[in-house]
């Protein structure tokens, strides 16, 4: 055997147990989906039930926590379940980055999903560019906001175009281009995140934001637990954040 058919044989061979793993997994979610409990929102919920009380005495919540899958592709059933979880621990604005855009193209899904777990006082705000929402609603609500790359490299791209065809009459600032991009945002400054995936990348989410975000990583959104969501909330709220002092 020559060295070119040798690594050729060598080649289809990782191919061939790529693909089957790649098999495995997909038969792994269809079990899962049909045979394991779906309704896994808070299981095992009162087997910590101390350190729910800490987090919900605590004075320091995030106001905005946001989430990004990095390379995974979304699980709207696991995703819903953070949307949840942030009702219940009253974060108010909850963003999901995908780089990839699945979720702003397959919305109405995720929302769909999401309807069909909240409670009937619950309420999911969406702000996106077609949706429309009315303030005096007394239940338990989230912001929610679908982020994407065209939020960070192309918010600036667009901010330069408008500029270029409509200068400021004042001198151009940091402090200005900061005001204009924060506008477009709408949400504050994300104080925690979840990023998912086991190498840490932002893939081009908004810099901007970045500046006092506290960041967990958990190995996958797919089948996160209760319990680990409350353990980085419980971590975010032991730490110090000095703010760049």
């Amino acid at each position: 055997m020559t060295r070119g058919q040798l690594y050729r044989t060598f080649y289809v061979l990782i191919h061939t147990l790529y693909t089957f793993y790649q098999w495995l997994r997909a038969v792994q979610d269809v079990i899962y989906d049909c045979f394991v409990d779906l309704s896994h929102e808070f299981k095992g919920a009162g087997d910590f039930g101390a350190l729910q009380i800490y987090i919900d005495n605590s004075n320091k919540k995030p106001r905005h926590l946001t989430v990004l899958l990095g390379c995974e592709e979304p699980r709207y059933k696991d995703l819903a379940n953070i949307v949840l979880w942030c009702l219940v621990n009253r974060i108010v604005f909850l963003s999901f980055y995908d780089y990839k855009g699945t979720l702003t193209k397959h919305r109405d899904e995720f929302e769909s999903v999401i309807n069909k777990k909240l409670a009937p006082r619950d309420r999911v705000i969406w702000h996106c560019t077609d949706s429309n929402h009315k303030n005096g609603f007394t239940g338990r609500k989230v912001h929610v906001k679908i982020l994407t790359k065209d939020h960070g490299k192309g918010a600036i791209a667009k901010l330069a175009r408008q500029l270029s065809k409509n200068p400021p009459e004042d001198k151009l600032s940091i402090e200005f281009l900061d005001t204009k991009l924060q506008k477009d945002f709408e949400f504050p400054d994300p104080d925690m995140g979840l990023h998912c995936g086991e190498l840490l990348k932002s893939l081009d989410y908004p810099p901007w934001q970045l500046r006092i975000t506290e960041f967990f990583t958990v190995k996958s959104h797919t089948k996160l637990a209760y319990r680990t969501f409350l353990h980085k909330l419980y971590h975010y709220v032991q730490c110090e954040q000095r703010l760049g002092k």
